[in-house]
């Protein structure tokens, strides 16, 4: 598990992050919803963005 992707406890709707979908495209954009239950996840936080894109959460903004 890597220490530098967000926990859960670090999301917030609303907020700007960046996302590794399925197809491994990386995303930029708001979370709607946080889908992961767990507080961590090996390959990072599973989120539906506000556009309706899902992928998991590779790093949070304004750095992005």
């Amino acid at each position: 598990m890597s220490a530098d992707l967000p926990t859960r406890d670090e999301l917030r709707q609303g907020m700007t992050v960046e996302i590794e979908q399925v197809n491994g495209d990386r995303i930029v954009g708001e979370v709607g919803v946080v889908l992961t239950d767990e507080r961590t996840h090996p390959e990072g936080i599973l989120v539906k963005l506000k556009s309706g894109a899902e992928g998991r959460v590779k790093q949070i903004g304004p750095e992005i």
